[in-house]
């Protein structure tokens, strides 16, 4: 671990932060948003799935990763998060809000699959596993802002200043992120393959779906989906869920999710980054899926209305949250080679690997006005038990290996070219 090594983390922490940030910022003004606009539970699901639809549609720049490098790219994606959302905070109609939103999500959503893949394949073969874990803890420290602001700015001043907090800073990370350098594996690739046509370009998008990626890429997509099917609905409907069943304000709500991300990013991302070590990925990942289940079911469960239950509650749940995020961002970025690293991540994690990101909010509003929230999300607690087993059963076991020794490994075995002799 270098003195640049450790430079790079901070540099990039701005990603994972304004990610974890601005998706809470979306959870605490969830209320006042429905109310304002009138939307009932189903209208804001809708609203929550086009926003998170960004997330997919960012698929389109991150390919570009593999064509034009990840530092160019990764320091373009906060001048076109911050546009949009100081344009969020300037919206009138639902549907401005909900179009500024989605564009915002476009580049941060980029931005932070980008962070994960550079200290994937900077950080020495010991370090990547806690790199990626702390660099994923580190949106917990943008919900505990997100949460700690909303407990004063909701309560004396309007939404949609919730939305201009931080831009500033933002200017700041941009300039800050001048000094990052290319990673080495790309600059490797890039100076043995030489400059790429745009058809050559076009046709390595395919690539991840050529038999010898096909099993590797329809793991992740599987795993991201089965993880985000109980992380989509968490805060967002949560808030709404205390505002409205447990009574709490702004203000008791914003403490309980700040504590808990912050219980969350001292003690859940680095415990992740450990076992993922100790034990191993595999072990890992399905141990913090199920609890993850078991825990967001008993957050929506449990009536009692008194902070320190739900802090408790919230607390595990954001704990075994950050650990799957963790594991589930380390296989992600370690199973394809650095050629297609950002293609593959793109299609399994940003595109297809987020189709339960987007229809769970919209299932969960629909169900929600029949059943209640909490019978909608005890539903979809089963996803991440699914992703468990799917993790024991197919994923390779990562640890203490080198991603070129990962890539090898997974790369099919070819039939001998020897002409079979007799044994006569």
């Amino acid at each position: 671990m270098t003195p640049y090594l450790w430079a790079l983390l901070a540099m990039l922490a701005s990603a994972t932060f304004f990610d974890g940030f601005d998706l809470s910022i979306l959870g605490t003004v969830a209320p006042f948003v429905q109310q304002q606009h009138g939307l009932s539970n189903a209208e804001w699901g809708l609203v929550n799935t086009i926003i998170r639809l960004g997330a997919i549609t960012s698929f389109f720049i991150l390919i570009l990763a593999d064509r034009y490098g990840r530092r160019l790219l990764i320091t373009l994606t906060i001048v076109g998060y911050a546009i949009f959302t100081g344009l969020t905070a300037l919206s009138q109609t639902i549907t401005g809000f909900t179009l500024c939103q989605f564009a915002a999500r476009i580049f941060l959503a980029c931005e932070f699959a980008l962070a994960l893949i550079i200290i994937g394949e900077e950080y020495p073969t010991r370090w990547r596993g806690m790199g990626i874990s702390l660099l994923s803890g580190v949106s917990a420290l943008g919900t505990i802002a997100a949460f700690l602001a909303a407990r004063h700015v909701l309560t004396f001043h309007p939404w949609r200043t919730m939305y201009l907090i931080g831009l500033v800073p933002l200017g700041l990370i941009f300039f800050f992120r001048l000094g990052m350098r290319e990673t080495r594996r790309f600059e490797r690739v890039r100076s043995e393959r030489g400059t790429q046509s745009w058809s050559d370009a076009v046709a390595g998008l395919w690539v991840p779906f050529e038999p010898r990626y096909r099993a590797r890429s329809l793991l992740v997509t599987l795993l991201w989906n089965c993880y985000h099917v109980v992380t989509a609905p968490a805060v967002t409907f949560w808030t709404i869920h205390a505002a409205r069943n447990l009574g709490y304000s702004p203000s008791q709500y914003g403490l309980v999710v700040a504590t808990a991300y912050l219980f969350g990013f001292l003690f859940g991302a680095p415990t992740a980054g450990f076992l993922m070590n100790r034990i191993g990925r595999k072990l890992a990942c399905a141990g913090y899926y199920v609890c993850a289940a078991v825990a967001i079911f008993a957050l929506f469960w449990v009536p009692r209305p008194e902070l320190w239950v739900q802090m408790v509650l919230m607390s595990i749940t954001i704990f075994f949250f950050l650990g799957a995020s963790a594991a589930t961002n380390t296989y992600a970025t370690e199973l394809f080679p650095t050629e297609i690293r950002a293609t593959g991540y793109s299609w399994t994690t940003n595109l297809f690997g987020r189709i339960g990101e987007l229809t769970t909010p919209l299932a969960i509003g629909v169900l929600a006005d029949s059943i209640g929230i909490p019978s909608a999300v005890a539903i979809m607690a089963i996803g991440p038990v699914v992703g468990a087993v799917i993790v024991l059963r197919y994923a390779p076991e990562t640890r203490d290996k080198t991603l070129e020794e990962i890539s090898l490994e997974l790369e099919p075995a070819r039939p001998s070219r020897e002409p079979r002799r007799s044994r006569v």
